[in-house]
């Protein structure tokens, strides 16, 4: 059973967040503070007697553990295969700290991931717990894992609710596996059209159309256009490497503001093509989170703290907050779900009655498992259509280079014929 002795814990450090707010007259606030979470900048933000609509934190200009996450970051697979031992060595009967100690010493666990375990191995020798530990590793370990580990150490259900974290987290990768891979192929090839495009324009092409010019044939006005581009390109390459550099570097700047990333995150789900598949994803992972966290024995106004960390659309986020405000007003859940149009009634309908039956871990479970199956078939839909119209598209341009560079020497063999 997992020890739940309390011990002093080094503090983490805080860190500046950015935050958007309601005043109590409904009046956007926007600001800065500084906290050692998410969680607890909500919080310090309720205590002024603000509402929470986005609380994120503040990059740094540069830092190499974010420009490579990779070499610094444990992979989530990593999280799942150690919920999973360390649920199977507790239910043989072996106690935390000596199962812990087990994981520690497996060589197949990423370099990274024997660190934390480490780290947890030395604070349970110390006497603190294991959500102290785990607390402290924030990255690895999100709010979420860790609210629902406190309560499986609080109820001594550990077992479970680790079986129940892998399941959870197993899920939601696949899901946004499903959906990113989906779109890879029509990137891809999107990328290698643009590639040769390039390299036809740049390289190949000048070459070529100048032979035609030499000639003072009349041109055909699909030839004239592809010789103008074509100069354009290779005459001021230095202007659109700086163009594009520079273009470049405002969006990525807009994206980062809270509002350009609130339109980006809206234009991702009101996309014609890919936006219903990217929606489907978000109520399911909803759905899935809320009732995971209910079978694990959070209260409902626990949960609603945590569900907006769930997603990292800022439109889905905002709309979690405003079911949040509703919830704390005594509204319970579907009603302040049905005022956000992001919810479809289906959704709404099916929460209206888990709560009056008291079955809303089932109902939620149900409706989660229905849009992840509707998401993949959606993606699926997707990729049919996507990845044809690609390809059209590519063709469509090389064939027009194609069309310009064959019908000037058809004038050509008049000319001289």
């Amino acid at each position: 059973m997992a020890r739940t002795l309390e011990a002093p814990s080094k503090a983490k450090k805080p860190i500046a967040y950015r935050y958007e707010a309601a005043t109590p007259q409904g009046k956007m606030v926007k600001g800065t503070i500084k906290a050692t979470g998410e969680i607890e900048a909500e919080r310090l933000l309720i205590e002024r007697g603000y509402h929470p609509i986005n609380v994120e934190v503040i990059p740094s200009m540069f830092s190499l553990e974010e420009a490579l996450p990779s070499l610094f970051k444990v992979k989530p697979r990593d999280v799942i295969i150690f919920s999973r031992q360390l649920a199977t060595l507790l239910k043989s009967g072996i106690s935390l700290l000596p199962a812990l100690q087990i994981l520690q010493g497996q060589v197949t666990t990423s370099r990274a991931f024997q660190k934390i375990l480490k780290s947890i191995v030395n604070d349970l020798s110390s006497g603190g717990s294991f959500t102290q530990s785990i607390a402290k590793h924030p990255t690895t370990f999100d709010e979420i894992y860790t609210r629902t580990i406190t309560v499986g150490e609080r109820t001594g259900n550990m077992e479970m609710v680790l079986n129940r974290m892998a399941d959870y987290m197993e899920k939601q990768g696949a899901i946004a596996k499903k959906i990113g891979g989906a779109l890879t192929y029509p990137m891809m090839v999107l990328g290698v059209g643009l590639v040769v495009a390039v390299i036809l324009m740049t390289a190949v092409m000048p070459k070529l159309l100048g032979m035609f010019t030499s000639l003072g044939v009349a041109l055909p006005l699909p030839t004239r256009i592809l010789i103008s581009t074509t100069n354009i390109l290779t005459g001021y390459p230095l202007y659109f490497l700086i163009g594009g550099s520079v273009l470049v570097a405002v969006v990525l700047w807009l994206v980062k503001q809270p509002t350009g990333r609130r339109l980006l995150d809206r234009a991702r789900l009101t996309a014609p093509v890919i936006g219903i598949p990217l929606l489907l994803g978000e109520l399911a992972r909803f759905s899935r989170t809320m009732s995971m966290l209910i079978s694990a024995g959070l209260s409902l106004q626990e949960i609603m703290e945590l569900l907006p960390q769930s997603s990292n659309n800022r439109v889905i986020r905002e709309a979690l907050s405003q079911v949040a405000g509703g919830l704390l007003l005594g509204e319970g859940l579907s009603e302040p779900m049905s005022r956000v149009s992001i919810f479809p009634p289906l959704l709404v309908q099916m929460v209206a009655v888990g709560e009056e039956s008291n079955t809303l871990e089932f109902t939620l479970g149900v409706v989660a498992d229905f849009y992840e199956v509707t998401a993949e078939e959606k993606t699926t839909a997707m990729v049919s259509m996507v990845a044809p119209l690609s390809t059209i598209f590519i063709a469509f341009f090389v064939g027009l280079i194609a069309i310009s560079v064959l019908m000037p020497m058809y004038s050509i063999t008049g000319a001289f014929g």
